[in-house]
């Protein structure tokens, strides 16, 4: 039974804090857009804050105070069974879905390459330009013209 109930307090506290993460980013858009206590009243956190945060409209002291009430109302509405609908009022209900993320396996062995390594092999060759003489240079530079 204790096992049971710590899997529940996992998944919860994962809920929470993905709720936290857009409660969050969607604070900030409405600040940005200059609607956060019209979001608060919608979403039913305004009526848990202070007033006069409210009506100073900080967003760093509002997301916090929002986080810690939203937490609390989640937490609540779990215990007492509804949490499905406490979600839908913060149009959070995507967040009960399980995670799907991809599983990558790691593998216990390093994997060797099928190649072996080969070393590097310097072509040979030579300067063509260094090995000219002086004369065959004169010829080569008489085609440019140098500005000064």
């Amino acid at each position: 039974m204790c096992m049971k109930h710590s899997g529940l307090d996992e998944r919860l506290d994962a809920i929470l804090v993905r709720a936290a993460m857009r409660l969050e980013e969607r604070m900030r858009l409405a600040y940005f857009r200059g609607n956060l206590t019209k979001y608060l009243e919608r979403v039913g956190l305004a009526k848990y804050i202070d007033d006069d945060k409210l009506a100073k409209g900080s967003l760093l002291d509002l997301q916090d105070d929002a986080a810690v009430v939203m937490a609390y109302r989640l937490r609540k509405a779990r215990n007492r069974g509804y949490l499905k609908e406490a979600l839908d009022e913060l149009n959070m209900a995507e967040l009960l879905q399980q995670e799907t993320r991809i599983k990558t396996v790691v593998p216990s062995i390093k994997r060797q390459p099928d190649v072996k390594k080969v070393q590097l092999q310097m072509v040979k060759g030579e300067n063509k330009s260094s090995a000219l003489s002086e004369e065959e240079k004169k010829k080569l530079l008489k085609n440019f013209k140098v500005i000064k």
